[in-house]
């Protein structure tokens, strides 16, 4: 399932791979916001994105993926150098993290630095057939004490094109300086 998972988060579409969320999402773009956030931090990158949706005239951003290290630096932003309070507009209910609403689903496979977030409504997979698992002896297995198994599963990842911008993915990093105030 784990390949199925990176599949459907960052397939780039060749072969037999599927077409990803990240692979067809829109770039983070600072727009009106580009130089005007004095020191900008990645909840300020995931706000902008976030609008960057609603500009696009798509349904609001409901998840943002992000390495876990990203939860453990939002964990720690501080209101500024010189009041100590942690920021207020993350949140934990029941166990889930989010940012002004939008819950932050850490998993490891998004390269730590980067993020994607969206509205995943927009996109579908869809199961062609069921997972067909077979187990069995090949070759000289039963002589080295091996089992072969064979998984395989057929599906589809599928974000309209009309739909592409409802996902915004970007490198904080790279994002942060571009709305950063010179």
């Amino acid at each position: 399932l784990k390949d199925v998972e990176s599949q459907v988060y960052e397939g780039d579409n060749v072969g037999t791979n599927l077409n990803g969320i990240k692979t067809v999402a829109t770039a983070f773009a600072a727009g009106s916001f580009a130089g005007t956030v004095d020191n900008a931090n990645e909840a300020d990158v995931l706000t902008v994105a976030m609008n960057q949706i609603q500009v696009a005239e798509q349904d609001d951003a409901d998840y943002a993926f992000v390495h876990p290290n990203t939860i453990t630096t939002l964990k720690l932003i501080k209101t500024s150098t010189t009041d100590r309070r942690y920021i207020d507009r993350l949140a934990m209910v029941a166990g889930q993290l989010s940012l002004d609403g939008v819950a932050l689903v850490p998993t490891t496979l998004v390269t730590d630095g980067e993020y994607l977030i969206g509205n995943f409504a927009s996109a579908t997979v869809y199961d062609k057939g069921e997972m067909n698992i077979e187990v069995g002896r090949d070759s000289d297995d039963f002589t080295k004490n091996l089992v072969t198994v064979l998984a395989e599963w057929r599906g589809l990842c599928l974000v309209k094109t009309n739909r592409r911008p409802a996902f915004v993915t970007g490198v904080f990093a790279t994002d942060k300086a571009a709305l950063e105030t010179p």
